[in-house]
């Protein structure tokens, strides 16, 4: 008789994994909420509600010369650029959480972690303007800049809460032996 058994090895890595993705989706999602609800204020402030996500959403389905001119608030770019944004941040926040468990075990992540924000915050300014991307420019490049920050504090934030832990590993790097 043979008796089947199950790799306990195995368990707890499947765990790691799902909770690296749930943790991963509430901390894109939370980088998101706080861009969109950002430029919602500014889009209210200014007496346009909803002309960002239009304005971008047109761009994505219909090009930027189609964004040239004026811009419709319309469901369906707004729905689309809703949901490439959300997605993209989702991505975003999913790396993010897998280089936050590994900075639980190596402290020195912190620094591949600063590095790579600084990365996609400069890098996505440096794409944008040498594609001649519109955006940034019609939005204020203040504003996309400020979002960006706003959203990496938010996630950066929620990480922290949840790895504790990871912020005393990077005082011990600073720590002289003798």
């Amino acid at each position: 008789m043979s008796v089947d058994r199950v790799s306990t090895t195995s368990a707890p890595a499947r765990q790691a994994s799902s909770e690296i993705l749930m943790d991963g989706l509430f901390t894109g999602m939370l980088g998101a909420l706080v861009v969109a609800l950002w430029f919602l204020i500014l889009d209210l402030i200014s007496g346009r509600p909803l002309y960002t996500p239009a304005l971008l959403g047109t761009m994505l389905l219909h090009g930027g010369a189609a964004a040239a001119g004026t811009i419709t608030i319309a469901p369906l770019e707004i729905a689309a650029y809703t949901a490439f944004h959300f997605i993209t941040f989702v991505i975003v926040g999913t790396a993010f959480s897998w280089l936050m468990s590994l900075f639980d075990r190596f402290p020195i992540m912190f620094f591949v972690i600063l590095v790579l924000a600084a990365c996609l915050q400069i890098g996505f300014v440096a794409f944008s303007l040498a594609l001649h991307f519109e955006a940034p420019m019609r939005l204020g490049l203040w504003s996309v800049i400020v979002a960006n920050l706003l959203a990496a504090a938010a996630m950066g934030i929620y990480q922290a809460r949840r790895h504790p832990g990871a912020l005393k590993g990077v005082e011990r790097l600073w720590e002289h032996t003798d």
